[in-house]
């Protein structure tokens, strides 16, 4: 920027003071490309700032329609046979067991439903118990064998309602259960262990004003079998909320910040762009060795080399050529680049090289400058010398003329 701020001097013209403005020299091609990629970076920073106002995009919004809550639980009360140890007939849930001890689980198992309004509600659920024989392998257990009993056969139910409720009762004979695990032990020979599942399984559909619904809902618990004393597991409290959802495209607000700072560099660069257009003088390249250094490095720059010195060569092995054109024709005749010895001030440069084995080939650059300036002098002096002999022969015919004339008025 303050290659391009124009300077001020005050200057008094007729007693009054009067600001004036020196305005800064740049060369020419550098102004035109500045102003270019000025211009061309508030045009696209225009276009973002529009799309940023006028389109600042959209976000996917969900809205809930109809929301619901499934949830299935399994509850359970072990019944004591009488013994010595226990004042109670019963365990609550969440203990440690003791097997002989044990007359009965009575289980519980519930499934329930509620929506926000009323809807068409239809499924069916069953009670099932799984034997099973495993063996486990670090984290992984692998199933031996599996023996299904059906607790409650498949019942269907069909409602219009918001809510439903579902509710089981079973008493599970944990000696039958026992007692099978041990005997397929005995004849299969294989010593394994094995567990007891309740498993509640509920088939849900709904047909809502805002959609259908559909879910599937399993609490199960898992009794240890074949062993003397065991604690109850499983997932026994399950609770599946769900909605029906729809999805909208929402306008987002227009992102201020972003405005902002786009505004900004924009005014940045246009003042920038209103100095350099009004406040700067373009100047022209007026050196000729400068603008014969342009040319030769533009169309010749990708066969010259730098050097840090001037080529040693004495006056019998260097030839000097006449222009720029034959200096190239030698390079591409023996095959070697343009050599110059390299200076930051281009007035520093004034010979270019082509050498082989034998022989440095020079072109001294100030002497092909000159050459043009001596050849249109010797043209113009040839032209001055022609002019002043064909002054001289019309004077000389005109003299002849006046002669003639005054030698008949005499006869």
């Amino acid at each position: 920027m303050k290659d391009i701020i124009p300077k001020y001097r005050n200057v008094n013209t007729k007693g009054i003071g009067v600001w004036r403005m020196k305005k800064l020299k740049l060369n020419k091609g550098l102004k035109i490309g500045v102003i270019s990629i000025l211009i061309i970076l508030i045009a696209i920073l225009s276009f973002l700032l529009y799309r940023e106002v006028k389109y600042p995009g959209f976000q996917e919004q969900k809205n809930t329609l109809y929301s619901y809550n499934n949830k299935g639980t399994i509850n359970y009360t072990v019944f004591l046979k009488p013994n010595i140890l226990y004042d109670t007939d019963s365990l609550d849930e969440g203990q440690l067991y003791l097997t002989e001890f044990i007359d009965y689980i009575k289980t519980t198992l519930n499934y329930e439903f509620s929506g926000e309004r009323e809807t068409d509600i239809e499924g069916d659920y069953g009670v099932a118990a799984k034997v099973q024989g495993f063996t486990r392998d670090g984290e992984e257990v692998k199933n031996i064998w599996e023996k299904n009993y059906i607790l409650v056969p498949q019942k269907s139910f069909s409602i219009k309602d918001k809510t439903i409720s579902i509710k089981e009762e079973i008493e599970i004979k944990l000696d039958e259960y026992n007692t099978f695990a041990k005997e397929i032990i005995e004849v299969s020979k294989i010593n394994c262990q094995t567990n007891l599942s309740i498993i509640m399984n509920v088939n849900f559909k709904g047909n809502t004003d805002k959609g259908p619904i559909e879910e599937v809902i399993s609490p199960a618990m898992v009794i240890q079998l074949n062993t003397s004393m065991f604690q109850i597991s499983g997932n026994t409290n399950i609770e599946k909320p769900g909605t029906i959802e729809e999805t909208t495209q929402v306008q987002l607000p227009v992102n201020k910040s972003q405005v902002i700072f786009y505004g900004v560099i924009i005014g940045i660069l246009s003042v920038t762009l209103i100095l350099l257009i009004f406040f700067t003088v373009s100047t022209a390249v007026t050196d000729p060795l400068e603008k014969k250094l342009k040319r030769i490095f533009k169309k010749h720059g990708d066969r010259l080399v730098a050097l840090n010195s001037e080529m040693a060569a004495t006056s019998e092995k260097c030839s000097e050529v006449y222009s720029m054109e034959d200096l190239v024709r030698i390079a591409d005749e023996i095959g070697k680049p343009i050599m110059y010895r390299y200076s930051p001030n281009y007035k520093d440069i004034s010979k270019l090289y082509v050498s082989d084995e034998t022989q440095v080939y020079s072109l001294d650059i100030h002497k092909m400058l000159m050459k043009p300036r001596t050849e249109r002098k010797k043209k113009t002096s040839k032209k001055d010398s022609a002019n002043n002999t064909n002054l001289a022969s019309t004077e000389l015919d005109s003299l002849e003329k006046k002669e003639s004339l005054e030698t008949e008025d005499n006869n």
